[in-house]
Parts: structure tokens; sequence; C-alpha cells
């Protein structure tokens, strides 16, 4: 009963704050659900039928059309309402979804797909609701929150099922719809996010995200996902060696690992390690084989694919160990799907939102004005959750991830903010060197 009461209250504050405040309210709870999964995680005690984000999403878009940038009524000059600019990422991404629907058109089986293109239909949608909805540094920090909690809280009832209840659920199950090595790679994200946040705050309560830091890790191990616990150590540096506290953050880790052998059972240990043997491991070779079936699939086909989510139906043809095998990469699974020329687009898009927040990295790193100091500690946490994700995606074909698709929206949207604002007060920009007379310079 009081999850329901809370979901009301949640829906009700984003339904209402949509059209009282701006249509950001609405768009942040809507990426809380996408998150979370609620309905997922708390289906026991839930209505059934009762599409929340449902609601939420009619609500926002409402307010969009309504009030584009502008936030309504008596608050309407705490938002800038400035126009509403693309950049290269929007465009890419729009494109991208342009090939999407063409591959889906033309596809042997269209309704293969059906699934996939209501989620991709949805995450459009609200990918320009954020377009035009997030304005300042602050609201993108907002979403970064909304990220490393919920991913913590995750990852604390899969601790407790676990601890208090023996119940290990979620290596059978997956969550929110996604299997284990998703729910795995979901969860791996908020340990880059949670370690920037602990360095975002002063108060007492900035341990509560350094403790959410092995609770997170203990749930990834729990998957039993190698390729998880992989992309766990490859973005390590990301937010171990940026920012502040270094020497804090190398210590957490060092104390992490000695707690791994501790944290993980004989199995957990045996499925990480069993991927230096991975010529003996039957779904390791299974992978691969996946792998060459996609790429033979996307050479036979390079501009269109075959079309969304119907390699599956020819993987067993060319030599699958079973009917319906999916390719287990999402970058093989687009190309094979949605031609090379898909895949193409979707990597442009990832690359400018990493080279969007490299560039707010740079630009913000040294600043002492509140903003700098977010936009700096949300791009280096984004980053780090991308950098997760991406590696995570290699073994796993997640391209409706919906997730993903937002850690992309709020990093251009950041760039886009934090680069078009005024230089703060006090900060004097460096000025350019003057060019030397060549006469003067040495031979």
């Amino acid at each position: 009963m009081k999850q329901t009461i809370l979901m009301v209250a949640v829906t009700a504050i984003g339904c209402v704050g949509s059209f009282t405040h701006t249509a950001f309210v609405g768009l942040c709870v809507y990426i809380l659900y996408a998150v979370l999964r609620p309905q997922f995680m708390w289906k026991w005690s839930l209505p059934d039928g009762v599409n929340w984000s449902l609601y939420v999403a009619l609500a926002t878009i409402a307010a969009t059309i309504l009030f584009g940038p502008r936030a309504p009524g008596p608050v309407a000059g705490r938002w800038p309402a400035g126009p509403v600019v693309l950049t290269r990422l929007h465009v890419l991404f729009l494109l991208f979804g342009v090939w999407i629907g063409i591959s889906y058109l033309q596809a042997i089986r269209p309704e293969a797909g059906d699934f996939h293109m209501e989620e991709y239909a949805k995450l459009y949608v609200m990918f320009i609701v954020g377009i035009v909805a997030i304005r300042t540094v602050g609201q993108v920090w907002a979403i970064y929150l909304v990220y490393a909690l919920s991913l913590a809280y995750i990852s604390y009832e899969i601790n407790f099922l676990y601890f208090v209840n023996g119940y290990l659920g979620i290596v059978r199950n997956g969550y929110g719809g996604h299997d284990n090595n998703g729910a795995g790679m979901l969860l791996a994200m908020g340990v880059p996010l949670c370690a920037f946040a602990w360095e975002a705050y002063r108060g007492w309560y900035r341990w509560a995200f350094a403790l959410f830091i092995p609770v997170i890790m203990h749930a990834v191990l729990m998957t039993y996902s190698r390729g998880a616990m992989v992309s766990l150590i490859v973005a390590a540096p990301f937010w171990i060696l940026r920012g502040r506290y270094r020497r804090q953050k190398v210590a957490l880790g060092l104390v992490i690992l000695a707690m791994v052998p501790f944290m993980a059972g004989p199995q957990i240990r045996e499925r990480f390690f069993s991927v230096n043997d991975y010529k003996k491991d039957e779904a390791a070779q299974s992978r691969l084989t996946s792998w060459l079936i996609g790429i033979r699939i996307a050479n036979e086909h390079p501009v269109f694919g075959v079309g969304v989510r119907n390699s599956p139906l020819l993987t067993y043809d060319y030599g699958a160990d079973m009917p319906g095998r999916v390719i287990h990469s999402q970058y093989i699974q687009l190309a094979a799907d949605n031609g090379w020329i898909g895949l193409f687009l979707y990597l442009g898009v990832v690359g400018c939102a990493l080279w969007d927040l490299q560039r707010v990295i740079r630009t913000a790193h040294g600043r002492p004005d509140p903003d700098s100091v977010r936009a700096y500690l949300a791009a280096a946490g984004l980053q780090g959750a991308l950098v997760t994700f991406l590696v995570g995606a290699t073994f796993l074909s997640c391209e409706a991830f919906e997730p993903q698709y937002y850690l992309f929206l709020a990093a251009t949207q950041l760039r886009l903010i934090y680069l078009s604002a005024p230089a703060p007060a006090g900060w004097v920009v460096p000025p350019a060197p003057a060019p030397r007379d060549p006469r003067t310079l040495p031979r």
C-alpha cells in the first residue's frame, strides 16, 4: 500500500509540476521511472494495468507544447527561455531515428521489431521534450542525481533480498525487462555517478554516496554478468583518477578490491575468472559465433540491414546454436538490423556525447563558481557512466536500452548550456598569445 501511495504522489508531482513550474519536472519523473522501473520492483504491491510513466509523459508533452522552453505562471522568470538550439548530437540522433524507421519498414518481418519500435518511439518523443525542457546546469545535475540514487536504491533492494531472505532472483529474472547481463550493466553505471556525487557535497550525507559504491558493486557481482564486471574495471580510471580526492578514491578502490573475495562467493569468482578460459566456455564461444554471424548479415545487407530485430530470425540458418539467437553485441546487432550506416550514425551520437562531456570537463576544470564545479563533476560522472555502458554493450544486445539515450541527452545539453553561458564573475579568460615576428624566432 505504501508503494502505491508513493507512486501516486510522485506521478502527481510530475503531472502537476509540468504545468505549474516547468516541463522539466515531468521529464525528471519520467526518467526516474525509466531507470528505477518501480512497476518491476514493486509488482506485488502496485495495482495491475496502471501505466504510471504514460500519465507523466502525456502531461510533460502537453506542457512542452503549450509553454515550449518557457516556465508558466508565477515562476516564468526562474528558468531561461532562450531559443531551442540543435547540436550535432541532436541532428545525428534524429537521423539515426529516421534510419531505424526505414529499416523497420523494409524489414523481412516488420512485426518482429514492433516492441523495439515502440521503445524507440517513446524515447524519441521524450528526447525531443528534453531538448526543449533542459535549460540549466542545475537541471542536468538533477537528472544526474536521479540516475545515481535510483541505481543505488535498486542495488540496496537486491542486497536486502539476498542477505535477509537469501533470494538471488536477479540472476534468473534480471531486472526491469532486462536479463542478468542487462541488469548488471545498468547497475554498474551507478559507480562513477556515486563517486562524483560524493565529491560534490560537503555535508555528512555525502558519505551515503561513498557507501553506495560497494553496495552497487556487490549487486553487480550478484548478477553473475562477466561483461558488467569487465566494464567496472575498464571504467574505474574515469572516476578514480579524475577530480579531487584522488588518493582517497584510490584507497577506496583498493579497499573495495580487497573486499571482493569476501563479497563474492566461490561461484561468482569462478564465473568472473572464466573470462581467461573463454576457449572452453560454451557461452563465450556461442557469443563469438553470433558476432561472426552478425557481421556476415551486416555485410550482406550493408545499407538498411535486415530490419529492426530481424537478425534473430536468420542466425540459426547462419550457424547459431539455437533458433532466435540474438547477436549479443549492441554494435553488431545494430549493423545487422540497421546496416553499417545505422551503426555509424549511432557511433556518431556516442562520439558526440563523449566529446561534449570532454569539452565541459576541460572548460570547467579549475573554475571556482558553483555552476562550473557542478558542470565538471556532472560531466566526469556522466562520461564514466557512458564508458561503463559502452563497454558492457559490447557483450549485450541492448540497442533499445532507454537509460543510455537520456545520458546522451544530458551530455549534449550540459555542453550547450554551460559553454554558451557567460564567464563567471571574477574569472578572467587568459588572452591568446600574440603572434611573434618570424624574424625573431630562433633558427
